[in-house]
Formats: structure tokens, sequence, C-alpha cells
């Protein structure tokens, strides 16, 4: 395949076209289509895994429900990260709390330098912004494959963390 069209699917998969979209765009079968989107977001996936390697001193734990399920993360720097991608020890505590009380939805949390480990300096109810983008791409995707949600999600943060346009730099040098 020619690196225009390899661009072209970049384009595509960075402006968060379906798979059918694209198809009809690029003028290539959906199967192939999809075969590049499965590899653009397993490079997302190995991206967002090697990126977070230090304890940021403060931050937000927050979390959205997704098919039953609880899925937390933080926030801090004007980033978003799976807490299980960040590798950060959260008491039971700090997240049943969330759970349990449902006039809040984040809590402020402070690095303590003496155990290294994080304290709980406040809980309030925030604009939940990365729990709307996940829904509306949801919508926009008529639901996803349970298989794919875990991928679904860590995609939804690398997007929501990123323009398009920088979406599209950072997934081009995959394949050009």
């Amino acid at each position: 395949m020619d690196n225009s069209t390899i661009e072209n699917i970049c384009k595509c998969f960075s402006d968060d076209l379906t798979a059918s979209e694209a198809s009809q765009k690029v003028n290539i079968s959906r199967v192939t289509i999809n075969k590049y989107y499965k590899q653009l977001r397993t490079f997302i996936t190995n991206t967002q895994k090697k990126s977070n390697k230090h304890k940021p001193k403060y931050c937000y734990l927050k979390y959205f429900i997704l098919n039953k399920n609880y899925t937390f993360y933080i926030e801090y720097n004007k980033e978003t990260v799976l807490l299980k991608e960040f590798d950060l020890e959260i008491e039971d505590e700090v997240k049943n709390s969330l759970i349990r009380n449902k006039k809040i939805n984040c809590a402020k949390l402070l690095l303590k330098d003496s155990n290294n480990k994080y304290i709980v300096l406040g809980y309030m109810n925030t604009k939940n912004s990365l729990n709307d983008f996940i829904n509306n791409r949801l919508k926009k995707f008529r639901g996803i494959n349970k298989t794919n949600i875990e991928t679904h999600i860590k995609e939804s943060i690398f997007r929501f963390n990123n323009s398009n346009s920088s979406v599209f730099t950072n997934l081009a040098r995959i394949f050009l």
C-alpha cells in the first residue's frame, strides 16, 4: 500500500471516523481499514503504558461507570490517565467513599513524602468531561463489543488528552 493511502487512513483515524466512513473516503475495504485501525489502537495502548513513570505531587481521583464497572482515573497537569496504568497506590477506602456518596465524584490527593502514599485533601463534585467524551464516542459507534471496551477506554483517553492534529502527527509516524 502506498504512503498516501496509509496517510489517509491515519487521517481518518485521527478524525475519529468509523471504519465504514473511512472505507468510503479512502476507497478500500472496511476490513482493511479495521486492520490498520487495530494496529493504531495497539500503538496507542503501548504508548500510554510507557509514558507514565513518575508520581504527581497532587492529583484528582475520579471515576466513571461503564457496563456496570467502575473505572478510576487520575487528572494532573491537564492530563488524564487510567489509575491502573499509573500504578498508584490509592486505598480502597478512598475509592469506596467516592462510590458510596452520590454527591461527590472526585477526591483531591496529595503525595506525602514521608511514606510515599497519598492522603485525601478533600472530596468534591466536579464536571466529568471524560465520562461525557467516552459516552459520546460510544453513541457515535453505536456501542462497542464488550471484549474491546478496555481498548476503547484507552483510545478515548488518548483522544481526550490530544487534539486531532497531534493524534495524526503521533500516528502517521508509525507507518510512514
